[in-house]
């Protein structure tokens, strides 16, 4: 499917996009009104839209929205069909409105993207990532790719396919192929930079130009797992700040990212425009501002950057878990160490009743780390960003308010809608 600028029917026609609203945009995407686009980036496979729902809600704060339909199309000889679609308000930088497989529209609030998956105009490789036959291509062995799962997907970003083949489960990292942070060759150089240093990361078994990674399977139990089984018996925070300690300075000379906390003005505006608990987010967001001005955040060291329990495996031994795998590196670079511990007991505490043991323990333990105010105030700033991704997750263990509940209590303060 290839498309043009367009313009919406019955909205006023426009030169250049207005500056994005991103209420505007989520209650066009997840209201009636996405029936328009949507209409739009079907019509060219010869089908008209029957029908939709909204299936997942991705809002960058500060970038625009991602919604993924289900749809059901009637085709010329009155088939129903049913299919999926993506429509996104993210600017899209890298995708120019002629781009394969993608309509570029002019909606109230600026531009929009069109796409039926997997046909992703920034991901090149995810075509050939969800299906099992070409990925033989490049998966190592010599039977058939057996199953393959699509783990995560954030639109014309990035997207994870476990695969299976001769029995051996490996990763398939779908990638923008361009250079720059997130694409392709900036995660081959981190995994790259932290293997030759010993850290227990992922080892690359290929490689392609499309962007595609292929990543062994680590060793171990995924740490949510062993938190699940048993309160992850036995490791004590000392063992993940010696993973982090193990950082190579190298990690210095990387790009540096904004921790969660820094960004909890966006986040706040996330939670505020959904329409929901407003007064309370966007008073959060202030707190951790302010205060973040004022607390000791520590040196500037090698981090992770986005360090919790769902990017770490651990093995059991006799006296209990230890570490023995390290995850996602897209975000390794400069930053607070109290960033990364705030990271990791924000995630335990967003397990809900799971998560409560190991949260109040690596809590404690993190106090006597850094400083223990530091810790607080960006710690609500990850609960804060946790809340607007709940927003939309209605599975999760913690809801929005729940989670800024939590954020308040390390505030010291409610504030009441």
């Amino acid at each position: 499917m290839t498309g043009t600028a367009s313009d919406l029917p019955g909205l006023p026609a426009t030169t250049s996009p207005p500056e994005p609203r991103e209420a505007d945009e989520l209650e066009l995407l997840t209201g009636p009104g996405a029936r328009e686009p949507l209409s739009l980036a079907v019509a060219t496979v010869q089908a008209e839209l029957a029908d939709h729902e909204v299936h997942s809600v991705q809002h960058r704060p500060g970038d625009g929205v991602t919604v993924g339909y289900r749809v059901w199309l009637r085709t010329t000889s009155g088939d129903l069909i049913e299919d999926y679609v993506l429509l996104s308000s993210t600017a899209g930088r890298d995708v120019p409105d002629d781009a394969a497989h993608v309509v570029s529209m002019h909606g109230p609030s600026g531009r929009l993207l069109g796409w039926r998956h997997p046909h992703d105009p920034a991901l090149p490789g995810l075509e050939a990532g969800c299906d099992p036959v070409a990925l033989e291509q490049v998966v190592p062995g010599v039977g058939p790719v057996t199953s393959i799962e699509l783990l995560g997907y954030r639109p014309l970003r990035r997207a994870v396919v476990r695969a299976v083949r001769d029995g051996r489960t490996t990763y398939v990292k779908v990638l923008r192929p361009a250079a720059g942070r997130g694409g392709a060759p900036d995660v081959l150089h981190r995994l790259a930079v932290l293997g030759d240093a010993g850290l227990p990361v992922p080892a690359v078994l290929a490689a392609r130009s499309d962007g595609i990674v292929v990543l062994e399977e680590v060793a171990g139990t995924p740490l949510v797992e062993a938190i699940g089984q048993d309160d992850a018996r036995g490791l004590e925070l000392d063992r993940l700040v010696a993973l982090l300690d193990a950082l190579p300075a190298s990690v210095l000379d990387l790009p540096r990212r904004p921790a969660w906390s820094d960004r909890a003005s966006d986040y706040a505006d996330a939670v505020a425009a959904a329409g929901i608990h407003a007064d309370r987010a966007l008073a959060v967001g202030r707190e951790v501002v302010e205060r973040s001005r004022t607390v000791d955040l520590g040196p500037v060291v090698a981090t992770h950057g986005d360090f919790h329990e769902g990017q770490l495996t651990v093995t059991l031994m006799g006296e209990g878990w230890r570490p023995s795998g390290l995850l996602d590196v897209d975000t390794v670079g400069p930053g607070h160490r109290v960033d990364d511990l705030a990271c990791l007991v924000a995630h335990a505490i967003a397990l809900g009743p799971a998560g409560e043991a190991v949260a109040r323990r690596w809590e404690e333990a993190a106090r006597g780390v850094v400083d223990p105010q530091a810790l607080a105030v960006r710690t609500a700033g990850v609960l804060l960003s946790l809340a607007a991704g709940a927003v939309h997750e209605a599975h999760l263990a913690m809801s929005t308010a729940d989670l800024l509940d939590a954020a308040e209590a390390r505030l010291g303060k409610t504030v009441c809608e």
